[in-house]
């Protein structure tokens, strides 16, 4: 863009120059009338072009930085792109200013235009925002940043911090750069960004959150040993910092997936001890409880879920140990008491994700205890069966259902509990169960032709299973029941597999003892 009012700074060298033009054009004239006027055109002049680029920093839109030429009324604009063309700019040398509203101004000096037509590249130039505009400019990057424009507030924020590295916004301007490529998932540039703000701003009242976050990252590309020491660095020298709570909760984690569960419950339950307001402590004291659990130190977890129950009744973390408190006395064969836990787990969490458990090991508890029924226990698997249809306890569930039935001595309502459950249930791993507890049920009933006939299909289809001897034995004894005790070649055949096929059978002694009964007293 350009203004021209007339001409200005002109050098001897121009004006000579314009003089021998005009008596050029007098002696021209001479032989003209009298009536004829000769001008000077004064666009002649030589010039050249300006061209570069101005940015004003953290804006989005660059349009309209002014570029003014000194000593001239010429005046360029930028557009969107911070880009400006000046033509028409005269011989000489220029000092050309940068403005904006809400800007500094910036100058840059020696700009010479020495052809005519030449095209002088302008150094690039970024305007700093005063200091109005530098807080309302970061107000608006962390609107991005909230709204998870993580793109455009890494550009506005970045810009911010180039253009005043020392000003009031600049600190966490590159903190805020790290957490926005954490946003992005990309740990690798968030942990640099992390890293130069620990460096350029050491004393930074943000400088644990930095150490916390970066360790995050950290933690999330398997860099243990790396995630470890940012999260010690804030226990250690920053113990009353807002994120040093959550700090030691991360070291627990980081020794968990080291496999160290000794350093992790050590880390958990300082979390409790010096962090009790952390967001981080009914998750700590959970922690803590589930690796003594899993370590079957029962007692001690049975503490931990105890202190998460009395002091964090509300949280997802209290609905788990409920629960667990349960397992930890049915683990101990304390199967009263875990009635008593799982009871209150279900009552007190009827939304909890363990409820369909609690139901399940509840019943089993009842199944075991003499001062229950079995009656008592079937009502409880039951429930589960209906109220809970996508539980991966209903299989189990189903199995115990009809072993109630057979426990009571209702075999055949047992047998068509147990078929319906492997109907139900046919990969489960307690199909083979259930065909030996069909057998053994037509057994009971005296159903011998059944009987037999469930366990020929029993150790035919799992000869591998541990009580195949035995069903080898149980098919003998059928045998006998259906056609006598003296000479049974079937018989003593079943007898003489369970003594050469299965001698560690807990049958084996018994089948010795049938064998001589219905046949030869040796296997062929």
């Amino acid at each position: 863009m350009m203004c021209k009012k007339g001409l200005m700074n002109m050098s001897r060298n121009k004006l000579g120059l314009l003089l021998l033009f005009a008596l050029v054009a007098m002696v021209v004239s001479s032989g003209q009338a009298r009536a004829d006027t000769t001008y000077v055109n004064v666009d002649l002049i030589p010039t050249g072009t300006l061209t570069g680029t101005a940015f004003g920093s953290g804006l989005a839109n660059h349009s309209g930085i002014f570029v003014f030429v000194g000593g001239t009324s010429i005046v360029g604009a930028t557009d969107a792109a911070g880009n400006y063309t000046i033509i028409g700019v005269p011989y000489g040398t220029y000092t050309l200013t940068f403005s904006h509203a809400g800007f500094l101004d910036q100058t840059v000096a020696g700009v010479t235009v020495s052809t005519a037509g030449e095209v002088v590249n302008v150094p690039a130039v970024t305007l700093a925002p005063d200091a109005a505009t530098e807080a309302a400019l970061f107000a608006d990057a962390m609107r991005l940043y909230t709204n998870d424009h993580f793109d455009e507030a890494i550009t506005a924020l970045r810009g911010l911090w180039s253009s005043d590295p020392n000003g009031p916004w600049a600190a966490v301007s590159l903190y805020r750069v790290g957490l926005a490529f954490g946003g992005l998932n990309q740990p690798d540039s968030a942990i640099a960004y992390l890293t130069q703000f620990i460096t350029t701003y050491p004393t930074d009242s943000l400088l644990p959150n930095a150490y916390y976050w970066r360790g995050v990252y950290k933690d999330g590309l398997l860099d243990y040993a790396g995630a470890l020491a940012d999260f010690q660095y804030i226990v250690t020298n920053h113990p009353s910092s807002s994120v040093a709570g959550r700090a030691q909760y991360r070291v627990g984690r980081v020794y968990e997936e080291l496999n160290d569960p000794a350093n992790a419950i050590a880390a958990y339950l300082a979390v409790e001890t010096n962090y009790p307001g952390s967001p981080d402590v009914a998750a700590a004291i959970f922690n803590a409880g589930w690796l003594y659990y899993t370590s079957d130190q029962y007692t001690a977890a049975i503490t931990q879920f105890d202190k998460l129950l009395t002091s964090h009744p509300a949280t997802q973390e209290a609905r788990k140990a409920s629960y667990y408190k349960g397992m930890s006395y049915y683990n101990q064969n304390n199967f009263t008491q875990a009635i008593i836990e799982f009871s209150n787990s279900i009552s007190t969490y009827p939304d909890g994700e363990k409820v369909a458990d609690a139901w399940y090991y509840r019943a089993h508890c009842k199944y075991y205890l003499e001062s229950y029924t079995y009656a008592q226990a079937k009502a409880d698997y039951q429930y589960i069966i209906t109220n809970f249809p996508n539980s991966d306890k209903v299989a189990h569930a189903r199995y115990y259902l009809a072993s109630c039935e057979y426990n009571q001595g209702n075999y055949l309502t047992a047998v068509s509990l147990y078929q319906a459950y492997i109907a139900a249930e046919p990969n489960n791993d307690w199909v083979a169960n259930a065909y030996a507890r069909i057998a053994r049920a037509y057994y009971n009933a005296g159903d011998y032709t059944n009987a037999l006939n469930a366990y020929v299909y029993y150790y035919t289809n799992y000869p591998d299973e541990k009580d195949a001897g035995d069903a080898h034995y149980w098919a003998g004894r059928c045998w006998e029941k259906l056609n006598g005790t003296t000479n049974n070649p079937d018989a003593h055949a079943e007898y003489c597999t369970v003594i050469t096929q299965y001698p560690n059978c807990s049958k084996y002694s018994s089948a010795l003892a049938r064998r001589d009964l219905v046949g030869p007293a040796s296997c062929p």
